[in-house]
C-alpha cells in the first residue's frame, strides 16, 4: 500500500495539471508617450518583462508563460489588445485561456518617462500586484522592470503556495527551550504511579500448597498469549484500507480530469487565429470549460491526498 501511495505522489507531481498559465501582454504607451517610446522599444520592454516572468515562473515548478503568438491568435476578431487596459485585462484573460496576466503601460509625468505593471489573476478578476516607477528615458524604465519584477512575479507564487505565503504556518520542530542537565537535577520524566505492597493474605484455591513450587509449564522461548481482544484493531485496520482504496482512486480520477481539463483548455489557447466570430466563440467557450474542468479535477485530486493522509489515523 506504501508503494502505490508513492506512485500516485509521483504522479501527482509529474503531471502538469497544476500547471498556472500567465500571459504578459504587450507594453502599451498613454498620450505623449507615444512619441517618446517607439513600438520597437516598447516590445523589447515586453520581452524583458516576459522573460523576467519566465525566469521567476519556470516550468519545472508548474508554470507557462504564454508566447506573444498564443495570445494573438486568441483575441476575438477585429479586437486589439490596445483595446483592453484595468479590469479588462481580467477578461482578456479567461479569453486566451491564461490564469494570471499583466501588461505594463508606459506614460509621461512632467519631463520624465513613467511605467506602471499590474497583474491579475482571471478567475476572481482581482488585482494580485502591481509596480510604478519613471526615468529619464526608456534605459531607465528597462532597469526598474529589472529591479520590480521579482516581487511582482513572486505574487503569483504566493497563490499557488500556501505555505511560501504564509511561512509562520508550518509547524518549527526546532525546541527553544534549553536543554535540561541531569547533572544538575533536573529530569524532565513521566510521574509514573507507586505501586503498594498488601499484606492481604490471597486464599489458596483447595488442592493447592502455597508452600509447594508451582510447576511452570511454558517453555523457554515460547510466547505467553495475551488476554487481549483484537477485534477492535481488526476493524480498524480494514476500515483505514478501504478509506485508503478510495482516496487513492479519488486521487487517480482528480489527477485524470485535471489532465484532460489542462489539454482541454491548452489545445484552445493554442488555436490559430479565427476567421469568424463563430470559431472565437467555440475557442472561448471550450478554453473556460477546460479551465473549470481542470479545476474540479485538482479540488478531488487534493480531497483524495488528505483522504490518504488520514486513512493512516486508523
Amino acid at each position: 500500500m506504501k508503494k502505490m501511495l508513492i506512485f500516485l505522489l509521483l504522479l501527482f507531481l509529474s503531471t502538469d495539471a497544476m500547471a498556472a498559465y500567465v500571459a504578459v501582454l504587450e507594453t502599451m504607451a498613454d498620450g505623449d508617450a507615444k512619441d517618446s517610446v517607439s513600438i520597437l522599444d516598447r516590445q523589447y520592454l515586453t520581452n524583458v518583462l516576459r522573460e523576467q516572468a519566465v525566469k521567476e515562473l519556470p516550468a519545472k515548478q508548474g508554470f507557462t508563460i504564454m508566447t506573444r503568438e498564443n495570445i494573438n491568435a486568441m483575441l476575438p476578431p477585429g479586437k486589439a489588445i490596445e483595446d483592453c487596459e484595468g479590469s479588462c485585462l481580467a477578461e482578456t484573460g479567461k479569453n486566451i485561456a491564461a490564469d494570471y496576466v499583466c501588461q505594463a503601460r508606459v506614460g509621461r509625468f512632467g519631463s520624465k518617462l513613467t511605467l506602471s505593471a499590474e497583474l491579475y489573476e482571471t478567475a476572481g478578476n482581482k488585482l494580485i500586484a502591481s509596480f510604478n516607477g519613471r526615468g529619464a528615458n526608456v534605459e531607465e524604465l528597462l532597469t526598474l522592470i529589472e529591479s520590480k519584477s521579482t516581487e511582482f512575479f513572486h505574487a503569483i507564487k504566493d497563490l499557488n503556495d500556501p505555505v511560501a505565503a504564509n511561512p509562520s504556518s508550518v509547524l518549527d520542530t526546532s525546541s527553544t527551550e534549553p536543554a535540561l542537565s541531569v547533572a544538575e537535577g533536573i529530569v524532565d520524566q513521566p510521574t509514573s504511579p507507586v505501586i503498594q505492597a498488601t499484606t492481604d493474605v490471597i486464599p489458596a484455591k483447595a488442592g493447592i500448597s502455597l508452600d509447594e513450587p508451582r510447576e511452570d509449564k511454558t517453555k523457554v522461548g515460547e510466547s505467553i498469549p495475551a488476554n487481549v481482544d483484537d477485534e477492535p484493531s481488526k476493524k480498524s485496520g480494514i476500515a483505514g484500507k478501504v478509506v485508503l482504496s478510495i482516496s487513492a482512486a479519488a486521487t487517480v480520477a482528480g489527477v485524470v480530469l485535471a489532465v484532460v481539463g489542462n489539454n482541454k483548455a491548452k489545445d484552445a489557447a493554442e488555436t490559430k487565429r479565427f476567421a469568424n466570430e463563430e470559431e472565437y466563440n467555440d475557442a472561448k467557450d471550450k478554453a473556460k470549460s477546460g479551465q473549470t474542468l481542470r479545476g474540479i479535477g485538482i479540488g478531488i485530486a487534493i480531497a483524495g491526498a488528505v483522504g490518504i493522509g488520514v486513512s493512516f489515523a486508523f
